[in-house]
């Protein structure tokens, strides 16, 4: 049996990372017999987390916010300081990657925004763990990451040592390609643009067979069984800050936010609010959208969700979504419900003209009423996305397929 060491950020708070780990597992399980050990890349061995019967009850949830010494800080020395802290933790990985390339047949490194510099941590964090598979001489293949620049000179060094020695590189849209051949037009011989991973949720999280889900419940408790409850995945929009060219004032989005489930109930449907995980998100419900929506009838707060689990049920007992992460709206376009994305990063954009959807992109500048407006009639367009998810679907399948069996 082979026995693949697959290395991403499984460990990050927020939780469409690890969906992202979950679902590259569960495409390598649906090849074949393998034996899999999951790595975070700034942690070490990945198990995943024993929850506890108090989950999330009771979490005080902060907001991030970018201090004025944050702000003054040069840039220059945000990298000193990264390259600090990843460089301390050599001392504290390194046995343990040696050992666990040493057991595996082949190393897949993905998928995920993985190939990003923010003040090169994942470039450092990355070659920490090539380096040794170098020396040891395994095979590597990059798998269904995505890219982005600018790079730094030292990212963007050790970015292409890292993508020269993979056997195989495969990214999740086509802006992602075009930008990896945009400096090595070489890498095209080993290069293909597949899709993310996360369209093979539904498989990942088979339903329970006696299953009543949240939605039917509040449904039942209502006394309305044909009301549709519309998820609203929510996110802080300090998060844009970091990679987007949109910055919105949180007053003005959680203003978009209220006026867009008051459309939705007023319209007859019920409304389920909920987060990926991350701190920041949930804190930005407590303190924006809780305090407006409190006197709104037929509003659910999911929540929060503590695992992978939990941020697929919200989802899944959804009818529709409207999210802004990116791993809030994949996850609900693999279940086939009628899902809106909020632009904010270009790979959000990217991945759903991959998938037939670019008119279901929408922003805060786009009135709550006419998004509403265009889900009802927009039945063409979503099964046309169907088809080409299941289309993407076995094309990922048959991939990974591929390059396990070179392992």
């Amino acid at each position: 049996m082979k026995h693949i060491l697959l290395a991403g950020v499984p460990h990050s708070t927020n939780l469409g990372d690890g969906l992202i780990a979950m679902t590259v597992n569960q495409l390598i399980r649906t090849c074949g017999d393998y034996t899999i050990t999951n790595f975070d890349l700034t942690a070490g061995l990945y198990n995943e987390p024993q929850l506890t019967t108090a989950r999330n009850e009771g979490k005080v949830y902060k907001l991030n916010e970018v201090s004025v010494k944050k702000k003054l800080t040069p840039d220059f020395l945000r990298y000193v300081k990264s390259y600090s802290v990843h460089k301390k933790k050599d001392r504290v990985l390194n046995d343990q990657i040696r050992q666990l390339v040493a057991d595996c047949d082949a190393v897949l490194i993905g998928g995920g925004h993985l190939f990003i510099d923010t003040y090169l941590s994942f470039p450092i964090a990355m070659r920490r763990l090539v380096m040794e598979v170098r020396r040891q001489r395994k095979p590597l293949h990059i798998v269904f990451v995505g890219m982005r620049g600018p790079w730094s000179f030292l990212a963007r060094k050790w970015f292409t040592e890292i993508l020269q020695y993979a056997k195989t590189i495969s990214v999740r849209d086509e802006d992602s390609l075009a930008y990896l051949l945009s400096f090595d037009a070489s890498l095209a011989r080993k290069a293909v643009a597949l899709s993310d991973p996360a369209l093979v949720t539904r498989e990942a999280f088979p339903e329970p067979a006696a299953r009543f889900s949240v939605s039917s419940r509040m449904a039942a408790k209502q006394g309305d069984s044909s009301a549709q409850t519309i998820g609203l995945g929510i996110m802080d929009p300090n998060e844009m800050r970091r990679h987007s060219p949109f910055l919105w004032d949180r007053d003005d989005c959680a203003d978009w936010w209220y006026k867009l489930a008051q459309g939705i109930v007023e319209g007859g449907g019920r409304v389920r609010i909920f987060t990926n995980g991350a701190d920041t998100d949930n804190a930005f419900v407590e303190h924006y959208i809780k305090p407006r929506l409190a006197a709104v009838r037929d509003v659910e707060f999911a929540s929060y969700p503590a695992d992978v689990s939990d941020l697929v049920d919200s989802i899944r007992d959804c009818d529709a979504v409207i999210a802004q992460r990116l791993h809030a709206c994949i996850p609900a376009i693999s279940f086939g419900k009628p899902t809106y994305g909020i632009a904010w990063d270009k790979k959000l954009a990217s991945i759903f003209k991959d998938l037939g959807l670019s008119r279901h992109v929408v922003d805060f500048r786009s009135d709550p009423r006419f998004v509403l407006a265009q889900m009802a009639p927009d039945t063409r367009s979503q099964e046309g996305a169907i088809r080409i998810v299941n289309d993407k679907k076995r094309d990922l399948v048959a991939y990974v397929g591929r390059i396990l069996n070179e392992a």
